[in-house]
């Protein structure tokens, strides 16, 4: 799937067969917002590949948001699949929503939005019967305003 989608100060392209080197970009980007010890970015092939090996997962669908210069943004789908079961309503697909990032000269334009919308309506057509996430307290706000509400049933060790 692509999206083309602009205002007047920004055209975006968001495709599902992204380029591994992109993926892989955005990401050391992101941690690199956090880990001062990290590095710009220079290409590293090897991180390259683990990317690389982590999307080829046909669980994994990415996103990636770009404008006619480069990538910038992206999101995961994962889908999990429950064990059959005789009830109607314990068995089928769900997804994980997650690595959603914008870069941050690039946020408060609507792009997490945009990747959301493709997240979710991926979701709707594969019939998932729900999608999780793992919100910061700071995107608890835009997932809200897609639909997502607190459900404190999960324990994390």
């Amino acid at each position: 799937m692509i999206a083309f989608w602009g205002s007047m100060s920004l055209s975006m392209l968001i495709t599902d067969s992204p380029a591994t080197s992109a993926v892989a970009e955005l990401r050391w980007s992101w941690a690199r917002e956090s880990d001062d010890a990290i590095g710009p970015w220079r290409g590293d092939r090897s991180f390259t590949a683990a990317v690389g090996s982590w999307t080829d997962d046909p669980q994994r669908t990415v996103w990636v948001a770009h404008t006619p210069d480069h990538a910038v943004g992206m999101v995961c789908l994962t889908e999990y699949t429950r064990m059959p079961s005789p009830r109607t309503g314990a068995a089928g697909s769900w997804g994980y929503l997650g690595h959603l990032y914008v870069r941050s000269e690039y946020r408060g334009a609507g792009i997490g939005a945009q990747l959301i919308n493709c997240v979710l309506r991926t979701a709707e057509h594969r019939g998932y019967r729900k999608v999780i996430l793992s919100p910061t307290e700071l995107s608890i706000p835009l997932y809200s305003r897609h639909g997502f509400t607190r459900d404190n049933d999960v324990m994390v060790r």
